[in-house]
C-alpha cells in the first residue's frame, strides 16, 4: 500500500531546493529515475500533482499542493530541529523543569537554601513548589503532578516510592527564657503543667502526639491548635508555649532564641522524613539530578 515516506520527503524537497530531478540527482548520489519514482509515488498517495512540468521546462514549479506539502516538510524539519536541540539541551541539563513538593516544615530554612545552590549550578532550570501536609503530597505524587515531595510519615502507597529516609528525634522546643530551657532531657509529664501549642487533623504529627499523650494518661493544656507547623514553632520561640517538633536537619540544640531538648521517654514517636517519588515512573534528566541533590544534601546533615 502506498504511503508517505521519509524518504520520498526528502527527494521532493531536494528537488524543490536544487531547482530540477537531475540536479537534485547529483547532490543526492542516487539516480534521477529514483527520484521520480518517489515524487510519483508522493503524487498517488496525495491524489494530486505536486511539480509543474512541461516540454522545455529547465526549471520545476510547485503546484498549489506541491507549495502546501513544501510548507509541511520545513515544518517538520523545523521541529525536528527543535527536539534535537532540546535533547542536548538535557543532556547538558542546561534547561528543565523541577516539580517539588514539601512540608511547610521546611520551607523558610531548608528549601530556599538548597534551590539557591541548585539553580547557581544549573541557572537555566525553574521550578514549581507545592506546600501541603503530606497526606496531599502522595496524593500528587501518586498522580505523578510532582517530581520528588519532602514528607514526614507518609501513609504507603503503591504508586509512591521511597527513595531516602531519616528518622528525626522528636524534641521540646522551648524559649531560652522558660524554665523548661534549664533541663537536659525532658519527660512528657515534665510538659503537663505548660500550654502546648498542637497540630490539627490536617498535620501527620497530631495522631502521633494524641497516642503519646494518651498512652500517658496526660490530658495536654492546647493554647494553641494550628494547621501551620511553622506557627507552633514561632509560637513555642515567644516563651508563650512549649511545642513537641523535630529538629530541622542542620539544627544544633542551642539556637538563636530557642533551644531543642531531648525527650527521654518510651511513648515518644519520632518522625520519619521521606523523599518520594512516583513508582513506575522514570524522572526527567534534570529532575532525576535533583532527587540525588536532595539525597546527598540530607545525608550530609545527618553527619553535620
Amino acid at each position: 500500500m502506498p504511503m508517505i515516506t521519509a524518504v520520498s520527503l526528502r527527494y521532493f524537497a531536494e528537488v524543490v531546493s536544487a531547482g530540477s530531478i537531475r540536479a537534485a540527482a547529483e547532490r543526492l548520489f542516487v539516480a534521477a529515475s529514483a527520484i521520480s519514482r518517489q515524487i510519483g509515488l508522493l503524487e498517488d498517495e496525495l491524489g494530486a500533482p505536486l511539480l509543474e512540468r512541461g516540454p522545455g521546462r529547465t526549471v520545476l514549479r510547485l503546484t498549489a499542493a506541491g507549495e502546501l506539502l513544501m510548507r509541511h516538510v520545513r515544518h517538520v524539519d523545523h521541529e525536528v530541529d527543535r527536539v534535537r536541540s532540546e535533547i542536548e539541551a538535557l543532556k547538558g541539563l542546561r534547561k528543565g523543569h523541577v516539580r517539588l513538593g514539601v512540608v511547610e516544615t521546611f520551607v523558610r530554612e531548608v528549601v530556599p537554601d538548597l534551590l539557591q545552590r541548585f539553580n547557581a549550578r544549573y541557572p537555566g532550570i525553574t521550578y514549581q513548589v507545592e506546600v501541603a501536609p503530606t497526606t496531599r503530597l502522595i496524593e500528587l505524587i501518586g498522580q505523578d503532578e510532582l517530581d520528588v515531595a519532602i514528607t514526614f510519615n507518609p501513609p504507603p502507597s503503591l504508586r509512591v516510592k521511597h527513595v531516602y529516609e531519616r528518622t528525626l528525634e522528636t524534641c521540646v522546643l522551648v524559649a531560652h527564657h522558660h524554665p523548661l530551657a534549664r533541663l537536659e532531657t525532658l519527660k512528657l509529664s515534665d510538659c503537663a503543667a505548660y500550654g502546648l501549642a498542637m497540630p490539627d487533623e490536617t498535620i501527620s504529627a497530631k495522631r502521633d502526639q494524641d497516642e503519646m499523650f494518651a498512652r500517658a494518661r496526660i490530658e495536654p493544656r492546647k493554647v494553641l491548635v494550628t494547621n501551620s507547623y511553622e506557627l507552633m514553632r514561632s509560637v513555642a520561640e515567644t516563651g508563650m508555649a512549649v511545642a513537641l517538633v523535630n529538629a530541622r536537619p542542620g539544627d544544633s540544640a542551642d539556637m538563636p532564641g530557642f533551644r531543642y531538648v531531648p525527650i527521654r521517654d518510651s511513648r515518644v514517636k519520632h518522625q520519619r522524613l521521606t523523599l518520594c517519588t512516583c513508582e513506575g515512573r522514570t524522572p526527567s534528566p534534570i529532575a532525576a539530578v535533583f532527587i540525588e541533590t536532595l539525597k546527598q544534601e540530607f545525608t550530609q546533615l545527618e553527619t553535620a
